[in-house]
């Protein structure tokens, strides 16, 4: 089938339209879906049918998922990497605070540097990462559910630190934990619901 100019700016439209942000790869997939329209289109038939139907045997899930399979592909290493991270941190944080409970009720030295340890390595390193990691490989995808992530993540740093310096008896720990608790009742809440209702509708 011989590709006019008008059918080689269609086929960029319907690519170009994703918006994606993976460098040359809408390139790559304009020459393929052109190659195979040479090879297999028909001119007795609707061009626009047959295009749709090219992309739909490509990419069955769309050519979002695409993209996103191949950013899985590059970045494969960096991700196993980062969730051996997280689970080190997360297994050590659990541990230590954890621990500094118990030694705390039983009124065993060191209480204190495991409960702040642990609540500190989970608040401020663990936690950022591990929203890091859901935003950067492309886990939450939707801007709604970037904040929310966002929002949520600070409420609970926010009102665990307030907690931390509650039990250690600092100044100013009822107000972090108030902002926290106040960042979680008007900025997370109404955003958890209001995502939960709309995938309800588009389900």
């Amino acid at each position: 089938m011989k590709i006019t100019e008008a059918q080689e700016d269609l086929i960029r439209q319907k690519v170009v339209a994703h918006q994606f942000q993976l460098q040359g790869l809408a390139d790559d997939l304009i020459d393929h879906i052109y190659c195979y329209m040479h090879e297999h289109g028909r001119e007795d038939q609707d061009f626009d049918e047959q295009l749709n139907e090219a992309i739909r045997m490509m990419a069955p899930d769309g050519l979002n998922a695409i993209e996103n399979e191949t950013f899985y592909l590059l970045n494969f290493k960096r991700m196993i990497l980062m969730k051996r991270l997280l689970f080190v941190l997360g297994l050590l944080s659990t541990m230590a605070l954890s621990s500094g409970v118990i030694f705390k009720l039983s009124h065993w030295p060191g209480a204190n540097v495991l409960l702040g340890s642990g609540t500190i390595v989970g608040l401020l390193i663990y936690l950022p990462l591990w929203a890091f990691d859901k935003m950067k490989y492309k886990m939450v995808q939707r801007p709604l559910d970037r904040w929310k992530l966002l929002i949520g993540l600070s409420a609970g740093i926010l009102m665990g630190l307030g907690t931390l310096m509650k039990t250690f008896h600092y100044m100013g720990a009822e107000m972090v934990f108030t902002i926290g608790a106040f960042v979680f009742i008007i900025g997370f809440l109404p955003l958890f619901f209001f995502s939960s209702y709309r995938k309800s509708i588009e389900a």
